[in-house]
């Protein structure tokens, strides 16, 4: 068979041995052009790989920071010590979970009873077994089983001593017993909030100047249990016929928590905030459209969805002072109006 292929190989050596081809004119200029354009293209293919492993790190990183941010760390330690303490174990610096191996203790066998002299009869007993257990506590029980009667505490010289020899074991018992310890509850509140709200108010002058819009986001700091604070940026758009002005404020108002139960908070809410015209005038310098300076009070209630997200709304009522701006707005001609914030708070 190998001798056929190469007569068959050394036949078509023979015959196209003088064979060629011609090539078109700039052949070969085109292809020492198309060779680097490949080259660069796969290079170009190179990179983009590179790139979107490098992007799917950064998304799994930044996942990863912002779940390891907001867990509840120390929840998560609460609980480990609670199982701890419960199954006999302590827990490390590291939060790792040891257990304590028990002590050897020499168990202590029930003395016989003494004879009892004068008015008392003599007593022997004759242990027929005798069995010891051991538990977790670091503590051991004596009991005994014999055949002979069974009596009930014998005085002798003014002292009261248990049948079958029982009183030294108890009192080893006691001693060797260890008392069960209990952690204290240390409960932590969640001291900081980010509200995203959105709000109304009234219109004024029989609908001529329409209902404000606004929408911002704040953040609050409590101080203790009862008391917070709270900040942020509000956007204003006040419309009327013809007339759009926004608005960019800074709200402050101190929050009281009136009732904290496991689904509804009830607090009151009393500030001020400072609005200023940034756009929709004919000029919004400040010597034209000063700050303007209003007071706020209101109620809100807060539904909890989880320990992290609630629903929150807050009725309220609001006063604007007067300013130097020639501008007719709602807050004009209604400067105490009512109006409704709700939006949605977030726990950390």
């Amino acid at each position: 068979m190998k001798k056929e292929n190469d007569e068959i190989t050394d036949l078509f050596r023979t015959r196209l041995a003088d064979a060629g081809m011609s090539v078109r004119d700039g052949f070969w200029e085109e292809l020492s052009q198309d060779i680097p354009v490949a080259c660069q293209h796969r290079r170009r293919i190179l990179l983009f790989r590179v790139a979107a492993a490098a992007s799917v790190l950064l998304v799994l990183a930044a996942s990863s920071a912002t779940f390891l941010y907001f867990s509840p760390k120390e929840e998560m330690e609460e609980a480990f010590t609670k199982i701890a303490v419960t199954n006999g174990g302590q827990m490390d610096g590291d939060g790792i979970r040891v257990n304590q191996l028990p002590l050897p203790v020499e168990p202590v066998l029930p003395k016989p009873a003494p004879k009892s002299f004068g008015m008392l009869s003599q007593c022997i007993e004759e242990e027929d077994s005798l069995s010891i257990t051991f538990s977790m506590s670091f503590s051991f029980s004596s009991t005994t089983a014999g055949s002979g009667n069974r009596y009930g505490n014998q005085g002798y010289n003014g002292y009261w001593q248990a049948a079958n020899g029982n009183t030294e074991s108890s009192a080893v018992q006691e001693e060797t017993a260890s008392p069960a310890v209990t952690p204290e509850k240390v409960v932590k509140r969640d001291r900081w909030a980010i509200k995203a709200q959105l709000g109304t108010a009234l219109p004024a002058d029989g609908g001529t100047y329409k209902m404000p819009i606004s929408a911002g986001v704040t953040v609050e700091r409590k101080l203790n249990d009862y008391l917070g604070i709270e900040t942020g940026l509000l956007y204003s758009n006040l419309r009327s016929a013809g007339q759009h002005l926004h608005y960019l404020g800074i709200p402050v108002r101190v929050n009281v928590t009136l009732i904290d139960t496991k689904k509804v908070d009830l607090y009151a809410t009393v500030g001020g905030i400072a609005d200023k015209c940034i756009a929709g005038a004919p000029d919004n310098s400040f010597k034209e459209e000063p700050i303007q300076l209003a007071v706020t009070a209101g109620i809100g209630i807060n539904y909890k969805i989880n320990d992290r997200l609630a629903l929150f709304v807050e009725p309220g009522i609001s006063h604007h002072f007067s300013t130097d701006s020639k501008l007719a707005t709602v807050r004009t001609k209604r400067p105490t109006n009512f109006n409704l914030l709700c939006g949605l708070r977030m726990t950390y």
